[in-house]
Parts: C-alpha cells; structure tokens; sequence
C-alpha cells in the first residue's frame, strides 16, 4: 500500500474495512490475493471468481512457458539416449488439459514430504534405459548411455533404397550355409560347399585391390589385420600359391576383409553388389567350421570385421546383429587372446599380431557398451593382456599401412575408456565429483599424450588425424551428456550445480562437428559409408540445437544457433549418399524449425 492509504484499493471499490495486511483477509476470502493492495477486479458478473487480472496471469504464463519448454529439451535428449521413437508427451499431437500445480503449491509440497529442490540435487538422476518390445515379444534393451545410433529407425528415407543382392546363383548349398549361420548345417558335406565358395574369389589381382582399399581407407577406425598377415599368409593359402594349409575361419576372414574393400572401394556406388557378394560367401564360409566351439584368432577376426560391414552396410535392421556380432567376438577371444602371449611361448611378430588385435577389440567393446549402454562383454578387471611397446609398434608397422590408433589408443583405453565406460554404464548412479573426477582422468591423460598431426596426404594418414583430434571431445560427449540434460532443467542451466558439463558437453560437441564438417570436405565419398561418424556428429548436434533452444551463450565458443545451421547444412549434403545422415537431418530439420520459432 502507498504512504497514507487506509485500505486496499479492492476494500476501497467495494466499501468494506480492510485489516491492512498484505494480501489482506478480504481479498484472499474472494480469491483475488494476487492483486492486493493496488490491484483490482474489473466489475461484472462472474468477477468476483478472478483470480487474476490480466497482466498478473500473463507474467505466470511466461515463467510457466519457459519452464515447459526447460523440460521439454531436458526430455527431448534423456529419451533420445534411450530410445528410437519420439517420446508420447513431445508429439505434436499431445494436448495436455491436467492441472498445473504452481510453484508454491510445489513448494509446499516438497517442505511437506521432505523432497529437496532439484536447486541442492547434488547426484543426477539414475536412468535404467528402455526396454523396447516389437508386436511378436522380441525385445531390445538400450542403457542409460546408448541408443542414439538408433533413435531415427522410424524416420522414412526418400532416397532410393540400396539394391540388395539376389543370392540365388550362389546354389543351394551356399545359400543354406549361409542362412544356418552361427550353426553348422545339419547332414551337410563341407568340402563340396567349400570348393563351391573358393569358385566364386576374384582374382588374385583384383583380391589384392580389394585388401590394399580396405587397408587403406578403414585403418584409421580399426587393426583388426595387417597387410602382412593377409599378403603374405592367408591369401597365398587360400589361392594356392603356398603349401600351407588354411582353415575354413581363414577363408572367411579373407571373404570378410574383400567384403570390406568393395564396401569402401571409392569408384564403386555405396553398398554395391560386389561387397554383398562376398559378405554372403563370409557367413557361408565360417558356418562351415563350428563357431561356437572350434575357435581361433582368425574367428575373433573375422565376425569382428562382419560386425563391422553389417554396421556400414546401409541396412538399418542389422545394427542389431552389428552389436551380436561383435559380442560374439568378445567370447571366442577371450578363449585366445585375453591372456598376454607371452603365456604361451609366442614371441616376435606374432605377440605384436595378438596383442594389438586384443587392444582393438576391447577399445571397439568399450565403445559398443557406451553406444548401446550395455554391459561390455570383455571385464578389464580380468584382462591378463599387456600393450605393445612403441619400440614394438615402430618395427612391426614398417611397410603397413598408418594405423588410426596404436599404442597411444590402447593407452587412451586404458587410462580414459574403461573408468568412462564403468562410471557411465554402473547400477547405482555415480555422484557428481565422480563424473568430475573422470573428466580430469581424460584432460590430464590428452594434455600429455596429445600427438601432432601428421602431414601425409594419404587417406590412412589424414583420416588418422580426423579421429585422433576429436577422440578427446567424443569421450567428454559421452561422459558429460546425462548432466547436460539434468542441467536443462534448470531455468539458467549455467547457474545450476551442472554447469561444468554444459561447458564441457557443448565444447565437445562444437569440437566434434567442426573435425567432421573438415574432413568431410577433404574426404566425403568415404566419410559417407562410415555409419558411426554420423551417429557421433547427430549426437553433437542434438546437444548444440539444445543450447541453442535455451538461448544460451558462452564466452568464447562459438554461437550455438549459427552452429546448429552449419550441422543442418553438413548433413543436408551428406544425406545424398548416406542413409545415416538422411534420418539425422529430419530430427536435426525438426529441431531447427523448433529453435528458430522459440528465438523468434
């Protein structure tokens, strides 16, 4: 009340004694609390149920708006870390008419139950993940960290689907071996079958092409063979030109690594016909030697390398058997390669060979868990299993193709990996300092081990340096990505406890689209059939739109919209090639119409 006045200006219009308190008994009796002392009802009919007037009511639905849309963003990204389909309440079709209870009716309700404000939450909030079941009861679980790789499964492609192979020339035989897979077929005469297969290899000339092209333009994702192993051991065996004798699973890796090479064979069309053929001749083969039970080195190999082609073949069903297939190759190396060879009296080439394919494939493991947010098949509590010396690395790299990680990257697993993977992925949810504390394990082991880029112009080499100059930036994506979206839901999510995994996440994720935007124009016929590189530049890109959404701006990083504009442009251009970035640029479409409107 001014200076002066006796009593509310509502008791003055209505000629009632007001007891001067504020609200006073009357108008809180009449329900229009809100508006005393200056305030009052418009008269007419009905008006004495107001319980507001108009610039009151249009102050809480702002500040009500904003909350909403907080929320939304904030359950826009969790789901999306969980699942392929839109959540029910973010539909355009939703409508929602329940009763919102109002900040002091929250309140009040937390004083009375003892529930602490999301303001002094400390831990964020434990998230299990989604079990997802289809119309027969199949099912599908996707952890707290995973499912961003299949988040568009749903979203229509317009691009022309990619042929798919008409097996039908290769015989019965094959066909049945191939189908019976990881089962050998029951009654069935192996040698007939296998000489069936070995009729369909290429030429010695064009097997060679194929093996240099995979070498060349996949090393820098993986090792899981050298060219020494295939030049000079298992194709002279395979095509007669040595007189050692090869197992069938030796024949299936050739099969898978020819598989590969047409796969990223640059003057052939994205999931051609070639690596299809010789993809179908890979399951056949290996079926032929139990998988289960008859394992070696070269069955790890091989179904981690048809994990590997199933996961780039443009074919969105078979993510699954991406993550089976590769799980498979956890299991038989742990029956001959977990154990460091020295145990077994191997030495010199051969101990470098299964110690860096060991490395690989748990760094692979590792990454699948966070991805799909399962528990990881290789425990590193029971690894037995040293890393090659740089010595070793030097000496037995000589004349090999440059390999994307190596010693540093089994480092990286080591000291950064594994901690991100258990702290991430753990049943009961980690406190915050310990999210802290692994993000300082990554910055202190990347401020040392940083390396410089190499200036080779070769594939390998430049492709090398797009993986290593952001590997940094993906684990720090993967790690911060659940307190970013707790942060959301804070009105200033840079004044929530949160705040340093904003930075961090939306760092990253700036980080990560500008090393893919580069190498994309250096590289982008390859960059297109690599399925992972776009799923970890959608993720980015989700979390770059968001802070975009919220109107938030950080000194010394770039602008959040303008960065979201330039995410929507690169997977525009990509999209025309890659079934990938095609269902990534209808949500990343969505989600820059959704920013631009709420900007204005």
């Amino acid at each position: 009340m001014r200076r002066g006045e006796i009593a509310c200006a509502e008791c003055r219009r209505l000629k009632v004694k007001c007891d001067r308190t504020i609200p006073c008994s009357t108008c809180v009796k009449r329900g229009c609390a809100a508006l005393c002392p200056n305030g009052t009802i418009p008269p007419g009919e009905g008006s004495r149920f107001v319980l507001a007037a108009t610039d009151h009511l249009e102050t809480r639905r702002a500040t009500m708006e904003a909350r909403m849309h907080a929320l939304e963003d904030a359950l826009a990204i969790l789901h999306s870390t969980q699942s392929d389909h839109t959540h029910p309440l973010l539909q355009e079709a939703f409508e929602d008419d329940a009763f919102e209870p109002s900040p002091e009716d929250i309140a009040a309700e937390q004083e009375a139950t003892g529930t602490p404000r999301i303001e002094e939450a400390q831990q964020p909030t434990r998230s299990v993940g989604a079990l997802h079941m289809d119309e027969l009861g199949s099912s599908r679980f996707y952890g707290p960290s995973g499912g961003s790789e299949v988040r568009n499964l749903n979203v229509p492609c317009t691009r022309t689907a990619p042929q798919e192979l008409d097996p039908s020339y290769l015989g019965p035989e094959i066909n049945n071996a191939y189908n019976a897979f990881p089962f050998v077929p029951a009654g069935m005469a192996v040698p007939p079958v296998q000489s069936a297969i070995e009729s369909f290899l290429p030429s010695i000339e064009r097997a060679v092409t194929l093996v240099d092209t995979m070498l060349e333009h996949l090393s820098w994702m993986f090792r899981i063979v050298s060219r020494a192993e295939i030049m000079n051991d298992v194709l002279p065996a395979v095509y007669k030109q040595s007189s050692r004798s090869y197992s069938l699973h030796e024949l299936a890796l050739l099969l898978s690594v020819l598989a590969l090479g047409a796969l990223v064979d640059l003057n052939q069309a994205p999931y051609n016909l070639e690596a299809q053929h010789y993809y179908h001749l890979t399951r056949a083969a290996i079926t032929l030697q139990p998988v289960l039970t008859d394992q070696s080195m070269a069955t790890a190999k091989t179904l981690h390398l048809m994990s590997i082609y199933n996961g780039m073949s443009g074919q969105e069903r078979a993510l699954e058997t991406t993550y089976n297939l590769l799980s498979l190759a956890g299991q038989a190396a742990l029956r001959c390669a977990d154990i460091d060879p020295s145990m077994w009296q191997f030495t010199g080439q051969e101990a470098y060979e299964r110690r860096a394919y060991f490395w690989n494939l748990l760094s692979a493991v590792m990454w699948q868990s966070l991805v799909t947010g399962r528990p990881p098949v290789i425990l590193s509590t029971f690894i037995d299993c040293r890393i090659p010396t740089s010595e070793e690395e030097d000496l037995y790299q000589e004349g090999e193709v440059p390999v994307g990680f190596g010693v540093w990257g089994y480092r990286a697993s080591v000291a950064c990996l594994v901690p991100l993977v258990l702290t991430t992925l753990c049943t009961n949810t980690p406190p915050y300092d310990k999210i802290l504390e692994v993000d300082k394990q990554i910055r202190d082991f990347f401020s040392v081990a940083r390396e410089s880029s190499s200036q080779n112009e070769r594939t390998a080499a430049t492709m090398r340096n797009f993986v290593r100059s952001h590997y940094e930036d993906l684990m720090m994506l993967f790690l911060h990505r659940g307190c970013f979206a707790e942060a959301m839901m804070y009105p200033n999510p840079l004044r929530s406890p949160y705040a340093p995994s904003v930075q961090a996440a939306y760092k990253s994720a700036c980080m990560v689209l500008a090393d893919t935007q580069e190498h994309y124009l250096k590289n982008p016929l390859l960059l297109t059939r690599v399925w992972r590189v776009w799923s970890n530049a959608f993720s980015a890109a989700v979390v770059v739109g968001t802070v975009a959404r919220k109107g938030i701006h950080m000194a010394g990083m770039p602008d959040p919209f303008e960065k979201l504009e330039s995410a929507v442009e690169l997977f525009r251009e990509a999209s025309t090639s890659s079934s990938r970035a095609e269902r990534g640029l209808v949500s990343l479409l969505s989600q820059y119409s959704r920013t631009r409107e709420s900007l204005g």
